[in-house]
């Protein structure tokens, strides 16, 4: 039984097995992706959390070192760089899932650290550790915002951790609005960047906080000034030049400076920019952008600004006796800004502000002249300080016309809408005179304008002058003045050897044309050049012989008379005499 029950029992297995087993084959193609999926549920949470804390699983042993201070990596030109991290830092990061070889695909444990740096300096090292951001930063991203497009991908392009840090790396939107007042604007602007302009110039866009923390605007918000910009407005401006950015930005000073702004607009640099000469100054040529420095910066020599345009003339004014006091300590001393004003700059030949600075300071100077100098006040009213006081230069006669009712220049503009189109004539006629303008063209002239019947009564009048508006300014000390008369009261003297007619623009310009040195002696000239007649240099030959004439008649008048009167004393006598008997015999 036993053995038959042996026999009998494996065929009964053998069936249970051939039954079953498709049943349990089907049982585990059925339940084999349920058992995947459940898996992978459960691997999830295990994953997170590791990648929530990487640096103590993953890079516990990159910290054994980098969280140790003082530990410092040296290049080749002996630079240094602290290797410290600091962990908790990290860990509050956008970065704080990645593991430290995400971004250092690089290291080997094999060969770090390393006896010696691979690379040359610091900024070698830094220029190719930001590469390692654009394994998860693509290009797309990085041209989505039009600035920032405009610094990464310049080929100077500064690493990405000089604007967002290495390991402290956080979100715009988390940190920036935390920032007060200019600190805002700051995190990208004291970055070194710059933008192109569409001529090719080079903007820069860093501004330093140091400068704008000393300059006077230091208690300014940035949209003071750049009014369009704000937290949430950052528009994308283009200019055709760095030169036409200066010009337009210059124009938010007027929001606060509204007096200099209007002096300025009357001036000769507003007058040239509005003209199209966009090399004039403005504001921020003078003053700069971010660093505008206090009033007493630009009362020094070295903080004067006109010596940025006008070098050649500052040179001379150096040399000159205002120049050198101002050098040895005279605070006293003018600068430009001290005849020529800061901002209402006007043509310095054509204006009396110029002289009116002079006996601002030297106030006691015409009776000072009038100790030595005859007739002073006609001196000083036709003849510029620097003929006089600028020993060295070239003089010259200019001859403007004025209006003899109100004593101001008849400027080109009056003598445009006088004579309508017959001004390019005139204009043309004055040059065509090779040899110089005649006494008779300067009577036709003013016969011409008077006979317009213009309200102005114009005539020619005369002032002697530096011939270059530069030698103007090497003015020297007192005793080296010219005093001797007959500098200019001298037959042939050659004060009154260059002659101009000088046309002045309503803004101070003038427009010269050459005039004959044989005007001022010409009697023609009296009728058309009013107030200049200067003894033994400027001589009208014919007033000369008048002059003879009255001399001589005035002496020959007692001679003739006591001639008559020896002549005729016989008969005066005998008429005496006849009286007398007459007398007798009554």
């Amino acid at each position: 039984m036993f053995e038959t029950n042996l026999e009998k029992t494996p065929e009964k297995g053998t069936l249970g097995l051939v039954l079953l087993g498709p049943i349990f084959g089907m049982l585990y193609i059925f339940f084999l992706p349920i058992i995947g999926i459940m898996t992978l549920l459960l691997a999830i949470p295990e994953y997170a959390s590791a990648k929530k804390t990487p640096v103590i699983e993953s890079g516990e042993m990159c910290m054994g070192c980098h969280a140790m201070k003082g530990v410092n990596k040296v290049f080749k030109n002996k630079e240094k760089v602290s290797v410290f991290v600091n962990i908790n830092d990290f860990k509050d990061t956008v970065h704080g899932s990645l593991t430290c070889d995400s971004c250092h695909t690089k290291i080997s444990l094999d060969t770090h650290p390393g006896n010696a740096s691979v690379f040359e300096s610091k900024s070698a090292f830094v220029l190719d550790a930001a590469k390692a951001c654009k394994m998860c930063h693509s290009d797309e991203q990085l041209k989505a915002k039009p600035y920032h497009a405009a610094i990464a991908n310049r080929q100077n392009a500064p690493p990405c951790t000089e604007c967002h840090g290495a390991h402290n790396v956080k979100r715009a939107s988390v940190w920036k609005p935390t920032l007060a007042g200019n600190q805002y604007c700051l995190t990208c602007h004291s970055k070194n960047f710059s933008k192109t302009e569409r001529n090719g110039d080079k903007l820069s866009l860093h501004i330093d906080p140091q400068l704008l923390g000393s300059s006077v605007h230091n208690k300014h918000a940035c949209n003071d000034c750049h009014s369009e910009y704000s937290r949430t407005s950052h528009p994308v401006k283009s200019f055709a030049s760095n030169r036409e950015h200066s010009i337009a930005i210059s124009e938010a000073c007027g929001k606060c400076h509204a007096d200099k702004k209007k002096a300025v607009s009357e001036s000769i640099h507003h007058t040239m920019i509005v003209e199209g000469n966009l090399k004039a100054p403005v504001c921020t040529d003078c003053h700069g952008f971010h660093n505008v420095g206090p009033k007493a910066t630009y009362e020094t020599l070295s903080g004067m600004p006109c010596q940025k345009c006008h070098g050649e003339i500052f040179k001379l004014y150096s040399k000159s006796v205002h120049g050198m006091a101002k050098a040895n300590g005279g605070h006293r001393a003018p600068l430009c800004s001290s005849c020529h004003f800061a901002h209402e700059v006007k043509v310095a030949n054509m204006t009396e502000k110029i002289k009116n600075s002079c006996l601002g300071c030297h106030k006691e100077i015409e009776a000072i002249h009038a100790k030595w100098l005859p007739n002073s006040g006609l001196h000083l009213s036709v003849i510029s300080c620097a003929a006089c006081h600028s020993p060295n230069s070239g003089r010259g006669i200019a001859l403007r016309l004025y209006d003899q009712n109100t004593g101001k220049p008849f400027t080109e503009e009056q003598i445009m809408k006088l004579l309508g189109s017959n001004y390019q004539g005139l204009s043309e006629k004055m040059n065509a005179h090779g040899e110089g303008i005649s006494s008779e063209d300067l009577w036709s002239i003013v016969r011409q304008l008077n006979e317009k019947g213009a309200d102005a009564k114009v005539t020619f009048m005369g002032q002697m002058q530096v011939n270059k508006g530069s030698e103007s300014h090497m003015l020297a000390l007192k005793k080296n003045a010219v005093r001797e008369c007959e500098s200019c009261h001298t037959a042939g003297s050659n004060f009154f050897k260059t002659v101009t007619v000088a046309i002045v623009k309503a803004d101070g310009r003038l427009t010269e044309f050459k005039v004959q040195p044989e005007v001022l002696g010409s009697v023609i000239s009296l009728a058309s050049l009013k107030q200049f007649y200067v003894l033994g240099s400027t001589r009208v030959k014919v007033l000369d012989w008048i002059g003879i004439l009255m001399v001589f008649g005035g002496a020959s008048l007692p001679i003739l008379h006591l001639t008559l009167r020896i002549l005729t004393s016989p008969i005066r006598e005998a008429k005496r005499m006849n009286k007398m008997r007459k007398g007798d015999k009554r």
